[in-house]
């Protein structure tokens, strides 16, 4: 897959079949240094740091030497307006854009500039924003996409068929509807089946693009639970960009604030949560933004 040149946050992501590269081969091409086996199974917490990055589109620069570290197994959220620079963050992290400087670190290992498909299967996966199912797919094809990261030969028919049943089992409405088209699908749902995709990889570090948006509360309560049970039941390690800052703070271990391409606040959860003066600064900033989108 190509880095797209489109502009980065009002577009929206638009990241290798929401999967963390769906549009990743199944020939079992080797990604460096990546573990887990054949079927992508049994890989370890892992460490992600974000180090001086520097990103843009054209003449534009969306990132402005950006360092964010997130700890194994543990939720960073990252919060900002509109514009702010956190599509483009995740789109850094997981291939779909080339940094022009800074490093992208899987406990360690310098991946910076590695392709989509290389960034799968080292076990980062990458659900974009605006729930980007294959319509024209069934549920079941869907996930059957996220075993496309997979490293070495192809999966045996019992690792894609454990892989499905773990999917079914953590998602049950998506059981019920495995032969339905994902067209069939409610917004919450098909919020559901990118983030189970994406888990089909068995990945090692989750970014995840607004999972809430456009989400009924009741809906919106369920995905920040799993959220935090993939986190701490998982040990998956998760990168949630959020513009529902109480949402995201209430389960994140840590939160980054970005403003503009630039960190204008890092800390823990709880710290950011009850900053009064940061909070009406960011609140402040959100309503400029949505007077703004309301004038176009």
């Amino acid at each position: 897959m190509s880095s797209p040149a489109g502009p980065p946050e009002a577009a929206g992501a638009q990241g290798a079949g929401g999967a963390g590269g769906g549009s990743a081969s199944g020939d079992g091409a080797s990604g460096d240094g990546a573990s887990g086996d054949g079927a992508g199974g049994g890989r370890d917490a892992a460490s992600l740091v974000v180090e001086d990055l520097v990103a843009g589109y054209g003449e534009v620069v969306a990132l402005d030497q950006v360092t964010i570290t997130a700890g194994a197994a543990t939720i960073t959220a990252v919060l900002g307006a509109n514009g702010a620079g956190k599509t483009t963050l995740l789109r850094a992290i997981s291939g779909m854009v080339r940094p022009r400087s800074g490093r992208v670190l899987l406990d360690g290992a310098d991946r910076t500039g590695r392709s989509p498909e290389d960034m799968a299967r080292a076990g980062i996966a990458h659900v974009p924003e605006g729930q980007g199912v294959i319509a024209e797919l069934t549920v079941e094809e869907n996930l059957r996409i996220g075993m496309m990261s997979w490293r070495g030969l192809a999966p045996r028919r019992a690792d894609r068929a454990a892989a499905l049943a773990e999917a079914y089992d953590r998602f049950g409405a998506l059981a019920d509807r495995r032969r339905k088209l994902a067209s069939t699908l409610s917004g919450g749902e098909r919020q559901m089946l990118v983030i189970a995709r994406a888990l089909v990889a068995r990945p090692r570090v989750l970014l995840l693009d607004e999972p809430s948006l456009g989400l009924a509360p009741r809906i919106m309560t369920q995905v920040m639970d799993m959220v935090v049970r993939l986190s701490r039941e998982n040990g998956i390690t998760i990168v949630l960009v959020e513009q529902n800052a109480r949402g995201a703070l209430a389960i994140a271990d840590r939160g980054v604030v970005l403003n503009l391409g630039r960190v204008v606040a890092a800390a823990d959860a709880k710290t950011l949560a009850t900053d009064v003066a940061l909070r009406h600064h960011y609140l402040g900033f959100l309503a400029g933004a949505a007077q703004e989108d309301r004038a176009t």
